[in-house]
């Protein structure tokens, strides 16, 4: 029977009582994660909640709602039923404490990592030193003889497990034969630091053929297409045991690196996913990323609650200049898409058109001189600068942008707390994936195996820092 370890939250025995309970608070919740946020204005979703929840969100400082969203602090004042919706998203988190996370972060610091480190910001680094110890670890005890690295890009993490003293045979895969030319590049590279001078004063020996330790092959992994994947690594692995890996495996070629595992003869899989909103879900029978477990059939999240489970609320405390930026930038999205609909230029029911970020270089040519209030500039010259980013050929004039502004005096603090509504929801959506990814990797680890899931990263650092592993048993 396969173990699975992960720490539930009190109150619950097992992680099927557990999943059982996520999946009724989604239910219960589900308008505030699936709500598009663009959507805000012409949908009316302020009018939608109780009478009481917008009096008293619309008196919260910016300081109550990060506290709300990031500590799940909300006043006394606040309405019952407000009050049950922070605790429930809170009470329900999974503690994602694990054994490793010390035992990697007290190594952190090995000072073998000074040859790797080219092309990697501080970030990268920690998440690369700490996962290359954990796929090292689970390699040993899984009698792992290759490492199978999906979705490589430039090969940090691939050249960590091959060339420092791990040591391990490695097979970078990525889809882009652009990423491999640079991992290659950057191969070489390192491979002469490591035979200089520096790296010999430091005891390190460059053994003859050592360089084939890394392998770089060019190939798409897709949920429809595993096959290749699990082939070529049981080729390579020439008759011995091999594992799987990935560090920010995003959107559904995580779930792919699941499904091989599960679908070959796979020793073991360690993976860390990332993107959520680039999962698919299924329709119709059509292979997709979520759900994958048997548990789990059924669920349909959406494409918005997806993005949700995105959002990392951990930083809201420690950046509020950016968490305010946030809420501005959403208020002001929001509020064109309004004034776009009310002029005729989008359908009500249409989906909005993607502005993305609209940058300082594009707001400052689109910047206007009209007799209003900094605020209502800022806003008109940000539809100026995003209609034009959009191509599109209307233009409202400055009147009109100001009125719209206007009507919506209060609009920003609205924004501001129905983000917070939806981003609350955010970890409940991401406990549903690791859930069901977890319950899919135990109902197909044959033997006596193990499935884990825990936090590798600092949240606030590397908000995606949820790492997958699955090992099967001796007998499997």
């Amino acid at each position: 029977m396969t173990q699975i370890d992960i720490q539930l939250p009190d109150g619950f025995g097992t992680i099927a009582e557990y999943a059982a309970e996520i999946k009724r608070a989604f239910a219960k919740y589900s308008s505030f994660p699936n709500m598009h946020i663009v959507d805000f204005f012409v949908t009316g979703f302020w009018q939608q909640l109780p009478d009481d929840w917008q009096e008293y969100l619309e008196q919260v400082e910016v300081t109550g709602l990060v506290a709300m969203a990031s500590t799940g602090q909300v006043d006394a004042s606040a309405p019952e039923s407000l009050r049950s919706y922070v605790k429930d998203m809170f009470r329900l988190r999974l503690n994602y404490q694990g054994p490793l996370i010390a035992a990697a972060a007290a190594d952190s610091e090995q000072g073998e990592l000074w040859y790797f480190l080219e092309g990697m910001n501080p970030k990268k680094r920690v998440e690369v030193q700490l996962l290359s110890q954990l796929v090292s670890t689970v390699a040993k005890e899984s009698q792992c003889s290759l490492v199978v690295d999906v979705g490589a890009g430039q090969g940090y993490l691939s050249r960590v497990l091959a060339y420092s003293s791990y040591s391990l045979p490695v097979l970078a895969i990525d889809s882009s034969p652009k990423q491999q030319r640079g991992a290659e590049s950057m191969q070489r590279r390192t491979i002469k630091r490591l035979q200089g001078s520096r790296a010999a004063q430091h005891g390190f020996k460059w053994e003859a053929g050592r360089a084939q330790q890394l392998q770089h092959t060019v190939m798409h992994v897709g949920l429809d297409r595993t096959g290749e994947l699990a082939a070529t690594a049981h080729s390579r692995a020439a008759g011995g045991r091999w594992m799987l890996c990935g560090l920010h495996a995003c959107g559904d070629l995580s779930s792919a690196v699941l499904k091989t595992f599960v679908e070959s003869d796979a020793a073991a899989v360690a993976v860390v996913p990332c993107c959520y909103n680039h999962i698919s879900e299924t329709r119709q029978g059509t292979v997709a990323g979520f759900p994958l477990s048997r548990e789990m059939h059924g669920i349909r999240l959406g494409q918005n609650a997806l993005k949700t489970a995105c959002q990392a609320t951990s930083r809201w405390d420690s950046c509020p200049e950016a968490t305010l930026a946030a809420f501005r930038r959403n208020h002001f999205r929001a509020l064109l898409h309004y004034l776009m609909v009310a002029h005729g230029q989008v359908a009500p029911d249409a989906m909005a058109p993607a502005v993305g970020k609209v940058t300082n270089t594009e707001l400052q040519a689109a910047k206007v001189s009209v007799d209003a209030s900094s605020d209502e500039i800022a806003f008109t010259t940000y539809v100026l600068a995003a209609l034009t980013k959009l191509n599109h050929a209307w233009r409202p004039t400055a009147e009109q942008c100001v009125e719209c502004y206007r009507e919506h005096g209060t609009g920003l603090q609205q924004i501001a707390a129905a983000w917070t509504l939806k981003s609350l929801a955010g970890p409940l959506v991401e406990c549903m994936l690791v859930v069901d990814r977890a319950m899919y990797l135990a109902e197909h680890c044959r033997g006596s195996g193990r499935v884990s899931a825990f936090a590798l990263f600092d949240p606030v650092t590397s908000p995606r820092n949820v790492v997958l592993v699955a090992q099967r048993g001796d007998n499997a």
